[in-house]
């Protein structure tokens, strides 16, 4: 069409769902484009034979935030029905191989996470719009994308968006030779052909890493700047921007299909280290023991190659995950052995706004990219999509002042959730002092004092009702009062112990440095003097 009431960039979890979201507040008549890149439809969220190809497709966990998106939105019913509930957390500790040694954690969560495959996600939502809005206005339209080329807001332009829509060509085919559908991560589109100009009321840029409508957003915005008067420009809000992370922490995974024995309990998550730095990670993929598991690898990893010999594999799996090499099949081993291992994506956000113009703006991933470690990712997409639907009702519907209320709200949750995952993805030091020292501090500081040190982030992140933004701004308080004890402490120490030598001064008639040195001796002898006993009662037990 050469109009369409709103246009949605992206057929991911976020661009159908809000779709969905538009149609409940507009009405059916409301004409909504959703545009996707890949050629073909999704497959039903009920095709075994596709989804039980389980090392396919990388799963997403879905906590409260995602939930509460999909329940209100109308959605949880499909979703929990092709979903699998994980209630805790199985784990082995490097050097831990025995099926005995690994250890039950079960989760401590008001609302249960539930997991599937993403583009199995992206097949209930599909399915439902099919099912309950075929007589609306909703356009789903595989094979296009969608670049703003046009925002409306120039001198005696139209107060609309104007989008060049191109048609997209696969790369990689949605279905491989074998007859195996591609799973959305490895599957490549180039969109150069047939263009067509629309004029829309409201472009939503949900299309995730291509951020076809993030990156013209970024571009317009600069241009803009750039014919400022150097002294307006100095006075000027700051425009729509980008913040690339260099990924310092990089990580590739090859997946596992993971079949438990009957003994094994169902539900949980399974997690093991080896001694070379490489983690398994597996989750369900149903309910009768089918776990898709990652291993997840530095980038330089000599298992990271394509084509490695399945031996290969195999040995390390024998070695070092001995109690799971006899769950993976041989032909799964060499699957995993001939694939190049794949990217996890670098953290990225969109910011100090998410919108330029009046009618445009991301959301999802297009907005905040993070990578998959702690469930945020795709429940943040979600939320953002509820988010937006309860403010365009606060708003009456005005699309203008909803999209300027959406990004005032949105944008610090976005560079907040960004920042602080990154913090706990810092290699070396940095993710002990940025991540592993503050998460001991709050679990010290709030055990003693809970009403005025909070929780750890990953509990702070379980409650509802708390923005990102709030939680940084929490943790930043609970850091300088946490510095400020210790720092106090440290004195009071310090002058403890002056106060202790001047007092062995007197007594003894010597000196504060012969007494400080001579305390310092016995501490030292003290202490070899344990590390002797202890050594001896090692030998004596290996004995």
């Amino acid at each position: 069409r050469t109009a369409y009431d709103a246009i949605v960039c992206g057929g991911g979890p976020a661009g159908l769902l809000a779709a969905v979201m538009l149609s409940r507040q507009f009405g059916p008549a409301h004409r909504i484009a959703v545009l996707e890149r890949r050629p073909d439809p999704p497959p039903p969220p009920g095709d075994a034979a596709v989804w039980g190809d389980v090392a396919r497709f990388y799963l997403l966990g879905l906590g409260h935030r995602g939930q509460e998106a999909l329940r209100e939105l109308g959605v949880f019913e499909d979703f929990e029905r092709h979903s699998v509930a994980v209630t805790g957390r199985r784990d082995w500790q490097p050097g831990a191989m025995r099926v005995e040694d690994g250890k039950i954690t079960q989760a401590k969560k008001e609302v249960t996470s539930r997991v599937l495959a993403r583009d199995k996600l992206v097949g209930v939502l599909h399915h439902h719009i099919l099912e309950h809005y075929a007589d609306t206005g909703i356009e789903l339209l595989y094979g296009y994308q969608a670049e703003p080329v046009g925002f409306g807001d120039a001198a005696g332009e139209e107060d609309a968006v104007t989008v060049r829509i191109t048609k997209c060509e696969e790369t990689t085919t949605s279905v491989a030779n074998d007859g195996r559908v591609v799973a959305s991560q490895d599957a490549e589109q180039t969109c150069a052909v047939d263009a067509i100009t629309s004029k829309t009321a409201f472009l939503i840029g949900a299309d995730g890493s291509a951020r076809t409508v993030a990156n013209a957003m970024e571009r317009h915005d600069a241009v803009r700047r750039r014919t400022l008067h150097p002294l307006r420009r100095a006075v000027a809000p700051r425009p729509f921007a980008v913040t690339r992370f260099t990924d310092d922490n990089a990580k590739v995974f090859k997946s596992l299909p993971v079949r438990l024995p009957p003994d094994w309990p169902r539900g949980l998550n399974y997690s093991a280290r080896s001694s070379m730095g490489i983690v398994l990670e597996a989750l369900p993929s149903d309910n009768a023991g089918t776990m898709c598991a990652l291993l997840l690898m530095d980038p330089t990893a000599p298992l990271a190659r394509a084509g490695i010999p399945p031996a290969e594999l195999r040995a390390f799996l024998d070695a070092e995950f001995p109690q799971f090499t006899n769950l993976v099949s041989d032909a799964d081993v060499a699957a995993a052995a001939a694939k190049q291992a794949s990217a996890l994506p670098s953290f990225r956000f969109a910011g100090p706004k998410l919108h330029v113009g009046r009618r445009t703006l991301v959301l999802g991933d297009a907005a905040h990219t993070v990578k998959p470690y702690y469930g945020l990712g795709a429940n943040t997409a979600l939320e953002d999509v509820r988010m937006l639907g309860e403010i365009l009702e606060e708003n009456a519907r005005d699309v203008p002042r909803a999209v300027q209320t959406f990004s005032d709200r949105r944008a610090p949750d976005a560079a907040a959730l960004v920042t602080m995952s990154r913090n706990m993805d810092r290699p070396g030091k940095l993710f002990f002092a940025c991540f592993l020292l503050p998460l001991i501090l709050d679990g010290i500081f709030h055990k003693f004092a809970p009403a005025i040190f909070g929780p750890n982030m990953f509990q702070m992140f379980q409650r509802r009702g708390v923005t990102f933004w709030q939680i940084q701004q929490k943790k930043r308080r609970d850091r300088a009062l946490q510095i400020l004890c210790l720092g106090g402490a440290a004195a009071g120490a310090a002058r403890g112990l002056c106060a202790t030598v001047g007092a062995l001064a007197g007594v003894t008639g010597r000196s504060r440095a012969v007494v400080s040195l001579g305390m310092a001796v016995v501490v030292a002898a003290g202490a070899s003097l344990r590390k002797m006993a202890g050594g001896k009662k090692v030998a004596a037990e290996s004995k």
